[in-house]
């Protein structure tokens, strides 16, 4: 496994495959040698997100869904995305989660899904409540939108 690992928020995982702030750090978090995880609730709320583009912002056409789509089911078919499995822990640590602050259900799986992992691991969310509550559970934590690497070239 490689040095970095990184549990990546669907917050911040939305940002590779539509243009936002942000989306240049995840590009080139996405370039370098590293281990990348996701929850498998992140599946379905990447597909959500994508499908609101289309039919509520109107930002997407049903051409670009289905390009985007298939860009990021590829990475997690290729392995460039590792799915971290539902698991009666997992659920189980989202419960204590939700127990000791309010946080939306989703949010807690996806907390609770980072805290399963390796202790090095970064946690990676554009959500700053998320990534407070985060810290609080001893999680390093990266925003992509503080990175303006537009600066750098």
């Amino acid at each position: 496994m490689p040095l970095e690992a990184y549990f990546i928020d669907t917050s911040a995982l939305f940002k590779r495959y539509v243009l936002e702030q942000g989306s240049d750090f995840m590009n080139q978090l996405f370039s370098r040698e590293k281990a990348i995880f996701i929850s498998t609730v992140t599946l379905c709320e990447v597909i959500s997100n994508l499908r609101r583009l289309v039919d509520i912002d109107n930002l997407l056409s049903e051409k670009e869904f289905v390009m985007v789509k298939a860009t990021f089911l590829g990475e997690i078919g290729d392995e460039v995305i590792d799915v971290v499995d539902l698991t009666p822990s997992i659920l189980l640590k989202s419960l204590d989660i939700c127990s000791s602050d309010y946080v939306t259900p989703l949010d807690s799986i996806q907390l609770a899904s980072a805290l399963s992992l390796a202790e090095k691991t970064i946690f990676v969310c554009s959500d700053r409540k998320l990534l407070r509550l985060a810290q609080k559970w001893g999680l390093q934590t990266v925003n992509p939108v503080d990175f303006d690497l537009s600066q750098d070239k």
